[in-house]
């Protein structure tokens, strides 16, 4: 029964943070915004994106949210504290399911709101790039998020600050790799928009390379530091020890 509440949450609140998504880039990035014409600079609206899209990372992961949610939001996060053996086998393909089910229906409703504009929201890669680009960068972008969360969940008081630490590095994640791969770095955050604008190049490679950043991130950290006890908040964990397969 728990684990369905928490599945149910993860939906619900990955159709949130898509809708947010398709909201924030529709009205800073989406050609005929009026802030686009008020604010030129296209950097400067991305990190506008990148602000929101961080803040309600971190808003998700606080205290007062962990009372009701796991706060993963990102099928490849789920996968990589299972890989790090702090989150139940059993439960990694419900909280997946429901992740990528919320973001069809979050994309869905922003669509249903702000009309074919919405279709903006789906990253792609910058002009002078591809999929193997995508796969390498995001990859990587992924590892590096799981390292920093597995390095501050191995003391107590950077644990405390996970939040915002996760909150930030999305956010970087999203100006640094914006104009290279789109920043998207969850699965859950591409396919929604993908599939309901049709833009399906290299989805394959959107799917995939936060998963295996997320795995090769987890490793990594197990070979550096593989006495290393977590200190993982109950939040993060969810449904009960990390070993009930």
């Amino acid at each position: 029964m728990r684990q369905l509440r928490e599945a149910v949450a993860e939906l619900v609140l990955t159709a949130a943070l898509l809708f947010l998504v398709v909201t924030v880039v529709r009205w800073l990035l989406a050609p005929d915004s009026p802030v686009v014409a008020a604010v030129p600079d296209a950097t400067l609206r991305l990190a506008g994106v990148a602000l929101a899209v961080g803040a309600a990372i971190a808003l998700v992961m606080s205290p007062a949210a962990g009372r009701f949610t796991a706060g993963h939001l990102n099928p490849a996060v789920t996968v990589g504290l299972w890989a790090l053996r702090e989150f139940p086998g059993r439960a990694v393909l419900p909280f997946a399911a429901a992740q990528l089910a919320g973001s069809a229906l979050g994309t869905g409703l922003g669509r249903a709101v702000w009309g074919p504009m919405a279709d903006t929201a789906a990253v792609a890669p910058g002009e002078s790039w591809n999929g193997a680009t995508v796969l390498a960068l995001e990859a990587a972008a992924m590892a590096a998020m799981m390292l920093l969360a597995a390095s501050a969940l191995i003391a107590p008081r950077l644990a405390r600050a996970l939040p915002p630490l996760m909150g930030g590095a999305v956010a970087a994640a999203i100006v640094g790799l914006g104009p290279v791969t789109g920043g998207s770095v969850n699965p859950a955050r591409q396919l929604g928009p993908a599939l309901w604008s049709g833009q399906t190049a290299h989805l394959a490679a959107y799917l995939v390379a936060p998963v295996l950043g997320a795995l090769l991130g987890a490793a990594a950290f197990r070979i550096v530091r593989p006495q290393a006890r977590t200190h993982v908040p109950p939040r993060v964990r969810s449904l009960g020890p990390p070993h009930a397969l």
